[in-house]
C-alpha cells in the first residue's frame, strides 16, 4: 500500500504542479531593455517558464513526500492511540499537521502554525476525495 500511495500521490501530482508553475510562468514577462535582441527575450522568457514550473513541481513534490512518510511514521509511532479514531480524516489531519509544521518549521513559529492548519486541511480534503474515489484510476 506504501509503494501504491507513493505512485499515486507523488507523480501526479508533481506534472499537474509543475504545468500550474508553467502556466504562472507565463504570465511573468521578462523586464524589457534597450538593446536585448529578440532571442534573448525568448530565451529569458522561456527560461523564467522553467524555473518557475521547476519550483513549483519540486516544492509540491517535496510536500507530498513529507505528507506520506510523516504519516507512516506517525502511524507506527502513535499506533496504539491511532486505533481509538476509526476515522482516516482524523489520522490523515493529524500527519498533515505535522508535516506542514515540519515543512514549514525554519521560517519562525507563525509561519509553523499556518503550515500545520494548511497541512491538516488539504490532509483531510486529500482522504476525503480519495474515499469518494477521486483519485482512483482502473485501467
Amino acid at each position: 500500500m506504501f509503494t501504491e500511495r507513493l505512485s499515486a500521490t507523488i507523480g501526479p501530482s508533481y506534472f499537474c504542479s509543475m504545468i500550474i508553475g508553467g502556466f504562472i510562468g507565463l504570465t511573468k514577462t521578462p523586464a524589457a531593455r534597450n538593446r536585448r535582441t529578440t532571442r534573448l527575450m525568448v530565451n529569458s522568457y522561456v527560461n523564467n517558464v522553467g524555473k518557475t514550473s521547476s519550483k513549483f513541481g519540486n516544492n509540491v513534490g517535496g510536500a507530498i513526500l513529507m505528507y506520506i512518510t510523516m504519516g507512516k511514521f506517525l502511524n507506527f509511532l502513535f499506533q496504539e492511540e491511532f486505533e481509538d479514531f476509526t476515522n482516516t480524516q482524523t489520522q490523515s489531519a493529524i500527519a498533515g499537521a505535522a508535516s506542514g509544521a515540519l515543512y514549514k518549521c525554519t521560517r519562525g513559529p507563525r509561519a509553523m502554525g499556518l503550515g500545520a492548519v494548511m497541512g491538516a486541511g488539504i490532509g483531510s480534503l486529500y482522504v476525503a476525495l480519495w474515499e469518494k474515489g477521486y483519485f482512483r484510476f482502473n485501467f
